[in-house]
């Protein structure tokens, strides 16, 4: 497991370390999975564990440091939901058994002075029964503990989770952060930058994308959303269903991210107003789906926010964009 904080985050993590030196010991660490948000929650976690922070930084050579980077630091556990390796996304489920020895394990005495630390990543993933299996223990916690509570949907938690838990929201890095960033994993600029757009300026998301193919494939489904009628919805669902889990992914991920900028562009020029992210296309836009009422397509527009807010489901990837875009043809062909 990997401990570094990114570069744009070290401001974030030092004013956060001093927040959970000092107040309570629930926190709730939210934000975008695409800024890192995983990343952010395990260098927190690495720096109230650290005896000798450098710059609000886990300093790497301590000896909770090398713990931590062995996997084998006595004060420390992470609660995730196990990967499943099937071809169908499956919800992500933290178990009932998994939260009780959690809540075990919080329990025993540290072994240092720095206390224990629990880190649920990601606490969207407990079942009601593991969460329920927290709460009592974040209303009546053991001494010297901290429990960080990875979340980027924190507003589907329990409100009595939420409710026991401070908050700390991940902030954004800057476009110039993240091309920096891009660039030094060997990505080509101008890719990386396309590869920011499509995805609201998340470095991680676009990276993921980059190494999908997905910024050579966004042409071609632009032109595509241009001709309704004609949408090859099988083909696009072959795409996104090739390659590895990761890159289903972001695949699918990348195109639902362009249909939701594309339909409020659409939303955009049908009302007048200049489009935010696809002007090049306007003409297009302008042309497309002229006898569609703006109240229809707006409510295919908030479906698809719903479906960018929750990317897992029982259903494949495949399925999930063949659907979307049939229901696109069917709106926007008329």
């Amino acid at each position: 497991m990997n401990f570094q904080a990114l570069p744009w985050q070290t401001n974030w993590l030092a004013a956060s370390h001093e927040l959970t030196q000092a107040h309570h010991h629930a926190w709730i660490v939210s934000g975008r999975d695409g800024d890192g948000l995983s990343a952010a929650g395990a260098a927190l976690a690495a720096l109230l564990l650290c005896e000798s922070p450098v710059n609000s930084v886990a300093c790497g050579q301590c000896g909770s440091c090398k713990w931590l980077a062995g996997d084998a630091h006595p004060d420390f556990m992470r609660l995730a939901p196990q990967e499943s390796d099937d071809e169908v996304s499956r919800l992500p489920i933290i178990k009932i058994d998994a939260a009780r020895e959690a809540v075990e394990f919080m329990q025993l005495s540290a072994s240092t002075r720095r206390g224990r630390v629990l880190l649920v990543d990601s606490a969207n993933a407990l079942s009601r029964d593991s969460a329920n299996a927290l709460l009592k223990a974040l209303e009546e916690p053991p001494a010297d503990t901290r429990w960080l509570l990875v979340s980027a949907h924190p507003a589907r938690l329990l409100a009595t989770i939420r409710s026991r838990a401070l908050k700390l929201r991940l902030s954004r890095p800057a476009q110039s952060e993240a091309l920096a960033w891009l660039v030094e994993q060997g990505m080509d600029r101008p890719a990386a930058a396309l590869a920011l757009a499509a995805t609201r300026g998340s470095p991680l998301a676009a990276l993921a994308v980059i190494q999908s193919g997905g910024i050579a494939a966004t042409a071609d489904f632009l032109k595509d959303l241009s001709s309704p009628k004609t949408l090859p919805t099988l083909s696009w669902g072959s795409w996104v269903d090739s390659g590895g889990k990761t890159d289903r992914r972001a695949r699918f991920g990348l195109l639902l991210s362009l249909l939701v900028d594309w339909t409020a562009d659409w939303a955009r020029v049908r009302s007048g107003l200049a489009p935010l992210r696809f002007d090049s296309h306007r003409d297009a836009l302008a042309k497309l789906a002229q006898a569609l009422p703006l109240a229809s397509a707006l409510g295919y527009h908030r479906s698809l926010l719903r479906q960018l807010g929750v990317p897992d489901t029982t259903l494949s990837a495949r399925l999930q964009i063949e659907g979307i875009l049939l229901d696109y043809r069917t709106w926007f062909s008329r």
